[in-house]
């Protein structure tokens, strides 16, 4: 009976070491890992006498040390093969957790890992785009969500970076256009921008962009709400109990209404708000990192904008840092860019559905406000594209 036991136990033990399951990346929702089996092929299993419970053998999975990625010595090796020629693992800075960008960046993380082979992406949920700023600076990330108006500012020094700036991170594509949408209950009298000096309002959500914009635009202009700072919840809950007139929100695309927005349009009727000609000038002669865009009548929802209005654009596009290497910033650019045309296998419009149709080429020339990494540089060019000055790859 010993003998026997002596047996079966090591080949249980083998049996549970091979078939265990594997762990999901803890950025990653649960449904969607960032990085998939696919991608990721796993290190053969140890012998059952070298202690199957000491997982050291393989790579740390992302849930064990998020804190401590592995690609910290700089975003030069970062941008690496290891030297086994195995996959080197990057980070990838994303949005809070929930957001519909940190779900465009587990899709973008899922497309890399089975089209890019030197890389494994673990997508990591961050306060966003001035978080990804920051932390690329740091060299954290290799690579993360970039906001274009907050790259220019950052780029020439101006404003919340006066005297500090950050020109680490460079531009491989834009793939949002978002509208920044000011609405008010349809019950009150307001038809105008101008008409909220002096109202209680919501410019967006506290610390975001959309809140950033807001204040800037509105300060340009001389409209001078009382302004009430909340997260979206209080925000949602303020507007329905009166006690804000409306607030700004960011939408997912500029044919696809946010979640907070079509929650409070069923329960609350709202109106969207708009600039004229004259006022986007003035916006523009202030801020000239700001792009503005036609919403048009029921893009969002039917009835949603009643009328067609002008908007604030946020854009939202991947960068790199600048020490990556240069051809795997051109495979980043050529698969995610390819993904998302009429042949692609659309990996990027499974996750994110705003993305379907776009032309995130056309939406790069377009939005793209500071240098493109030379690596994307390469792609636009091979497709005879002609870049902006602005966009022109630069050595500093």
């Amino acid at each position: 009976m010993r003998q026997a036991l002596a047996c079966v136990v090591p080949l249980v033990l083998a049996l549970v070491v091979a078939c265990g399951p594997s762990v999901a990346p803890s950025a990653a929702p649960p449904a969607q890992p960032a990085a998939p089996q696919a991608a990721q092929p796993a290190a053969p299993p140890a012998p059952p006498a070298a202690a199957p419970a000491q997982p050291a053998v393989k790579p740390a999975p992302p849930a064990a040390q998020p804190a401590k990625p592995q690609v910290a010595k700089s975003p030069a090796e970062a941008a690496k093969p290891a030297a086994s020629g195995g996959k080197q693992r990057m980070l990838f800075g994303a949005a809070a957790n929930g957001s519909s960008y940190y779900i465009y960046a587990v899709g973008l993380g899922k497309l890399w890992n089975s089209k890019v082979p030197e890389v494994e992406v673990t997508v990591v949920e961050t306060g966003g785009g001035n978080d990804n700023l920051k932390r690329m600076d740091k060299g954290e990330f290799p690579s993360s969500l970039v906001v274009p108006d907050l790259t220019y500012r950052a780029w020439h020094g101006i404003d919340e970076f006066k005297d500090k700036p950050i020109t680490t991170q460079r531009v491989i594509y834009m793939f949002a256009a978002a509208p920044t949408i000011w609405m008010v209950r349809k019950e009150t009298s307001i038809t105008k921008i101008d008409d909220l000096t002096g109202k209680d309002f919501t410019p967006g959500i506290k610390g975001s962009a959309n809140e950033k914009q807001t204040l800037n635009i509105f300060a340009a202009l001389d409209i001078k709400p009382r302004y009430y700072s909340a997260g979206v919840q209080d925000m949602l809950q303020a507007a329905k109990d009166k006690r804000i007139v409306g607030f700004g929100r960011t939408q997912a695309g500029p044919r696809t209404i946010d979640a907070a927005t079509q929650e409070i349009n069923v329960t609350t009727p709202m109106r969207v708000l708009g600039v004229t000609p004259e006022q986007e000038k003035t916006v523009v002669a202030k801020f000239p990192y700001y792009r503005f865009m036609t919403v048009e009548k029921d893009a969002l929802a039917p009835g949603f904008p009643d009328s067609p209005v002008r908007s604030v654009v946020l854009n939202v596009g991947v960068g790199v840092h600048k020490d990556m290497a240069d051809q795997l910033a051109y495979k980043l650019t050529k698969a995610a860019i390819e993904d998302n045309t009429p042949q692609g296998e659309a990996v990027q419009a499974t996750s994110f559905p705003a993305v379907n149709g776009l032309d995130f080429v056309q939406m790069t020339l377009d939005y793209t406000l500071t240098p493109l990494h030379a690596g994307a540089a390469k792609y636009f060019k091979e497709l005879g594209k002609q870049l902006k000055p602005e966009q022109a790859p630069a050595a500093n």
